[in-house]
């Protein structure tokens, strides 16, 4: 070593000494610093080296699992030769730094960047630095942050060694305050202006928490000025700090006689304080700093980080970020963990993205990255396929947007890998679900339509056959022995037809039409390979068939037939969708085979019971009328009788007489009634507009004599026209208003007859067993009579139904049955709602075909 150089060396040892900072605990200021020098690198390793004699001595480390090195081994030489930052990207691209034992050996420094910590006086104590075990980077802005964070260091051994000359020179001038009174005045001028010249603010407090001395940097950090605070009460001066860090850790100072340091809000000036608070004998000294910019420094670059995982992790997605200066690639762990790699198998490398794009689509995605390039899109999106590592590929969703420079060049370009394959999947299912749906539709809509076999096994064959892109389909009507006939066919052309042949196979035996039976689907993918029977294969081969799909056709548990896809120019492997399809096809062609063979039983026997209804009308009408004259002759007899030996001959023979006059008079009514009845369908009247205002009036002519002895009281709406059979409607009203009439319980009746549309107001609030459509009137006759119980709402509409004896309440039980039958014959329908002792409504609808409003 040179003179001079040995002594700069011995001066900048005598400067780190007097410091009393080596081998001292660990501090959580220097610790903070090491780790937001590491965090604003992004390294894992971080240290506050202080460079002694012989030994390098951590006062910081992260990430580092010794305290201290050699002082020949080791970059920080670099920062002592230069005094100035040194950033080495890459330790192996040296020559001479390659083999520092620290490069080849542990720690395995590839990155390092230091900063000298070099006092106010301009020694060299030491370096703040940052070490990777790979190469990187730091832009003008991270270096300049570490130059800044190294000042802090360096503010902190100042800090350390104003407070240390300010304790010793506290305790000497209270040692000697009395023996040395002259020199008092000195020494506190020096204190003095050693306290002005720090940056911190500082105040002393007595014993009885009094200040005795404030400097100027803390009336600033205050807002108060000495006269408005010296030999005041600190908890009186600021009662806001009561019950806050500030009270405790002062407290615990004084009573512990230990030095404390914290950081704690202050709320009055909104600022964040660090404070280092040191007991003596007579009270506390108190030195404390502004440090609210460093905590909104280090409180945005941690919400920073914090954003930045929660998008690397949260939305599971992988991210990369592509150098286009350098070629390289960072890929994320999640980016890896999507193909089925660990975060050491995936290199940095451009290739390791582009060789695992599917070849069919890599052409079209580099071309996309060049139309954003060339800033055609304003983003780089992509749907492609990349290959994972166990050769399977999945689909994925990549986007991107590059970053160009003041000069328009390309630096970066950083994007998002999205997972899409079950999307993908679903978009696939959805496609072939929606084409089942559309084929189950349209047969559905046939077979409801018209159930017409034919066409439904047409459709059938014809849209399986584009579906499937099979080259044949085929319906096969199965007979007992095996054989059938093909009685629908879709054929590519070029393949042999055989539509309408009788088929037999006869390798067919009746154990396989037991299993098609019991659901069995056969599947051949290449009928050379499979395993079947050579007269099967060779009655396949005539007619072109290399591989066949076939599900049976089952109506209610039995065969009918079989639903067949054949492949004839190559093998094909079913898959599952396809066999699925096939099934449900043939459960609806089952379905369909059943309802038109019902419905060809329904049609027989509604025809039959059409022909039986009109004969026994027509017998009904007969009988009642060839009734009539017999009757009417025994009638007149007997009423002859009667006027002739009325009181001539015994009380018993009075009565038989009088029983069989009202007996034939309860015939006359019942034959007439039972004419009526059966007159409703073979004698009505064509339906015209009828007024039913009208109507009425003439109902309550023709009862006014019934309506006069019992006093009834009959209100009514305003009623439509309505397309009908006149003379039928008014027995309908007539039966109806003659009911309430006849069942009020020798009560005055109180009928009301109603009309409403669904729409009107009228149906507000009324909750209706059969709410009427749109297009129809609803009437009601309602009465205050004596009502009945809910299960007879049905049976009162049955011919020759009765709830009462005749002795009660006379009639034939015919009355309701005709209202239901003239009703229905107008399309309409009639029903009562009643409670027994509460009256009843009976309701009817009538279609409005007038189209008149009302």
């Amino acid at each position: 070593m040179k003179p001079r150089h040995i002594d700069i060396e011995v001066t900048r040892l005598e400067a780190l000494r007097q410091y009393q900072i080596l081998d001292t605990e660990p501090e959580e200021a220097y610790d903070n610093l090491a780790q937001l020098a590491a965090f604003i690198c992004g390294t894992p390793i971080s240290l506050v080296n202080f460079i002694d004699e012989n030994r390098q001595w951590f006062k910081a480390k992260i990430g580092l699992d010794v305290s201290e090195m050699p002082r020949s081994v080791g970059l920080s030489y670099l920062c002592q030769e230069q005094r100035n930052v040194v950033v080495v990207p890459d330790t192996l691209a040296d020559e001479k730094l390659a083999s520092n034992p620290v490069v080849t050996g542990y720690p395995y420094i590839r990155f390092y960047a230091g900063v000298p910590l070099i006092t106010p006086k301009g020694d060299m104590l030491g370096t703040l630095c940052a070490i990777d075990r790979v190469p990187r980077q730091l832009s003008q802005k991270q270096v300049e942050a570490l130059v800044g964070l190294s000042r802090l260091v360096i503010d902190q051994l100042e800090l350390r060694r104003h407070v240390s000359e300010v304790s010793k020179v506290t305790e000497e001038l209270v040692a000697h305050e009395q023996a040395a009174r002259a020199q008092s005045e000195a020494t506190k001028t020096r204190i003095t202006n050693l306290l002005e010249s720090i940056t911190d603010g500082f105040f002393a407090l007595d014993q009885k928490w009094q200040f005795t001395y404030i400097n100027g940097q803390a009336e600033r950090l205050l807002e108060k000025t000495r006269n408005q605070l010296l030999g005041k009460n600190i908890w009186e001066a600021f009662p806001e700090i009561l019950g806050t860090t500030f009270d405790s850790e002062y407290h615990r100072a004084i009573l512990e006689q230990v030095s404390v340091e914290f950081e704690e809000f202050y709320l009055p000036q909104q600022q964040w304080l660090k404070v280092h608070a040191y007991p003596a004998k007579d009270g506390l000294s108190v030195y404390f700093q502004d440090v609210t910019e460093r905590r909104k420094t280090a409180e945005a670059l941690r919400e920073s980080e914090e954003r930045w995982q929660l998008a690397l992790h949260g939305n599971n997605d992988g991210i990369w970020d592509w150098n286009l200066k350098t070629n390289e690639v960072f890929f994320s762990t999640r980016w890896k963990e999507m193909l089925g790699y660990k975060d050491h198998e995936v290199s940095n490398r451009w290739d390791e993205w582009t060789k695992r794009i599917h070849p069919d689509e890599r052409d079209w995605v580099l071309q996309a990255f060049q139309d954003h390039f060339a800033k055609k899109t304003p983003f780089y999106v992509c749907e492609y396929r990349v290959q994972c590592q166990d050769g399977s590929y999945k689909w994925i969703l990549d986007r991107g947007q590059a970053l160009w420079d003041a000069l328009g060049d390309i630096v970066r370009m950083v994007g998002s890998y999205t997972d899409i394959t079950d999307r993908k999947r679903a978009d696939e299912e959805l496609k072939r679900q929606n084409l089942r749906s559309q084929l189950f539709a349209e047969i559905t809509l046939k077979i409801r339509e018209s159930l017409q076999i034919d066409e439904i096994l047409q459709t059938t064959v014809t849209e399986v056959q584009k579906l499937l892109q099979a080259d044949r389909v085929l319906i096969f009507r199965l007979e007992t022995d095996g054989s059938g006939t093909v009685v629908q066919e879709a054929v590519l052309p070029g393949w042999p037809v055989i539509l309408g042949k009788n088929i037999f196979d006869r390798c067919f035996k009746e154990e396989y039409i037991e299993r098609y039976r019991q659901g069995r689907v056969s599947v051949l993918e290449d009928i050379e390979a499979a395993h079947i029977q050579p007269c099967h294969r060779e009655f396949l081969q005539q007619f072109a068939v290399r591989a066949n799909l076939v599900v049976p056709i089952l109506v209610r548990d039995d065969i009918w037939g079989l639903l067949l896809a054949h492949q004839c120019g190559a093998p094909r492997q079913w898959n599952q969708f396809e066999m699925d399809l096939l099934q449900q096809l043939a459960n609806q062609i089952g379905i369909a085979l059943s309802q038109a063979q019902l419905l060809e039983k329904e049609t027989q026997q509604s025809q039959e019971l059409t022909h039986s209804n009109a004969e026994l009308e027509q017998f009904a009408y007969v009988a009642s009328h060839d009734l009539q004259e017999p009757l009417r002759m025994v009638t007149s007899y007997l009423q002859l009788l009667e006027r002739r030996y009325k009181n001539k001959l015994d009380a018993n023979a009075d009565q038989f007489i009088t029983y069989a006059v009202n007996g034939a008079s309860r015939m006359q009514t019942l034959i007439n009634d039972l004419l009526n009845y059966s007159r409703v369908s073979t004698r009505g009247q064509p339906f015209v507009p009828v007024d039913c205002s009208d109507i009425l009036q003439q109902v309550l002519i023709n009862l006014q004599v019934a309506i006069a002895d019992s006093r009834a009281v009959v209100t009514y709406d305003i009623l439509p026209e309505v397309i009908a059979d006149a003379t039928q409607l008014t027995q309908v009203f007539q039966n109806l208003i003659a009911n309430a009439i006849k069942f009020c319980d020798r009560q005055q009746p109180l009928i009301h007859i109603g009309v409403s549309k669904r729409d009107a107001d009228i149906l507000d609030g009324k909750n209706l067993n059969f709410p009427p459509s749109e297009d129809e009137w609803l009437f009601s006759v309602s009465d205050n009579g004596i009502g009945l119980e809910s299960q007879y709402t049905e049976r009162i509409f049955i011919i020759f139904q009765r709830l009462h004896g005749r002795d009660k309440y006379p009639g034939t039980g015919i009355g309701l049955a005709i209202c239901k039958k003239i009703i229905e014959r107008h399309g309409g329908r009639i029903w009562v709602e009643s409670k027994p002792g509460q009256g009843s409504t009976f309701y009817f609808t009538i279609p409005d075909r007038a189209g008149k409003q009302w």
